[in-house]
């Protein structure tokens, strides 16, 4: 008996449609898109750093500090705007001792805009020139592996208008310490005083750059008043030391004329005496005023005060000695009569 013909069949698959298995997928895709923007914003969000000093002016070197850094490295822009007259058709500004430090990396850009056309010109031992033509009245040079030196840099062009603008960036990378800290010095003697921006890593400060010579006249004027407050002490500690003369002349005049009147002829003449130093003392005390004539009569009157105060022995003795003899000699003839 032979085998019935066997008919292949054919598989045939059928998918099952479960919506809370697509829900479950959607909600795990979009966890994982949360997380990946969480670790992208925290990456971005690291770094810090601070400026010193905080009120930096014209001419300065600003120095740059900070802590959480990632990498080997880390980029450092200052970029500041400056406004700059047309006359005749053309514009130009100039850059002294514009410092380009060694660096990995090193950028500068010049962006013009209100221009026709935009040349920049940079000295180091020579001139070198690179130009732009401007597209829709804006033309930008960017000039980058700069070598480190203090370069002399010259901005000019064509413009149609009254000014132009210019907006001028400095790019440096900065090596990035083991522990994640940076250092990084800045000299500011080619920025002009005003507004300039400071971004290092991704946090961007703005910082006023004071003028020097607005900087000078505040420390003048700070100088002067603690000069004035000095006079003014120095002036009501001179009138107290004036009065305190005065009333103590008062009480020296007080008591010489209670001596006058309580004494004698040797009150006076110590008075006089007294009185003669006074004026010798005035006069040596104003050198101007010093005048041998004026001095002469005080200086014999102090001998001569000084002579009747204290005699000098001999003569004292021998006046002493005749005073006796006289004595002595009216006595005997009283005595013979």
């Amino acid at each position: 008996m032979l085998p019935e013909e066997i008919n292949p069949i054919k598989p045939v698959f059928t998918f099952i449609h479960n919506l809370k298995n697509n829900e479950n997928l959607r909600l795990l895709l979009l966890l994982s898109v949360f997380l990946f923007l969480i670790s992208s914003s925290g990456a971005a969000a690291s770094g810090s750093w601070e400026i010193t000093p905080q009120n930096p002016a014209s001419g300065d070197t600003i120095e740059i500090t900070g802590t959480g850094f990632e990498g080997d490295t880390a980029k450092a822009l200052v970029s500041f705007e400056k406004d700059v007259e047309v006359q005749d058709g053309e514009y130009e500004y100039l850059l002294e001792d514009v410092i380009i430090p060694s660096s990995s990396y090193n950028s500068f850009t010049v962006q013009a805009e209100g221009v026709e056309d935009l040349n920049v010109r940079a000295k180091l031992l020579l001139w070198l020139t690179k130009s732009s033509e401007a597209k829709d009245g804006t033309a930008t040079v960017i000039q980058t592996n700069v070598p480190p030196g203090t370069y002399k840099i010259r901005i000019d062009g064509k413009a149609s208008g009254s000014s132009v603008k210019l907006k001028i960036t400095a790019v440096q990378e900065v090596e990035v310490d083991s522990d994640g800290s940076i250092s990084y010095e800045y000299s500011t003697k080619s920025i002009p005083a005003g507004d300039f921006e400071v971004n290092v890593g991704d946090v961007t400060k703005q910082i006023e750059l004071q003028s020097s010579e607005n900087l000078t006249s505040e420390m003048n004027s700070s100088e002067q008043n603690t000069s004035e407050e000095q006079d003014n002490e120095s002036t009501g500690d001179t009138v107290q030391e004036n009065v305190g003369k005065s009333s103590g002349s008062t009480r020296g005049s007080v008591l010489i004329s209670s001596s006058e009147n309580s004494t004698g002829d040797n009150d006076s003449s110590i008075i006089n005496k007294i009185s003669s130093l006074m004026r010798i003392k005035s006069i040596l005390e104003t050198p101007k005023s010093f005048i041998l004539e004026d001095v002469t009569p005080y200086i014999q009157a102090n001998s001569l005060a000084e002579v009747l105060k204290n005699p000098p022995k001999l003569p004292s003795f021998l006046l002493g000695f005749a005073g006796t003899l006289l004595i002595g000699l009216a006595v005997l003839r009283k005595m013979k009569k």
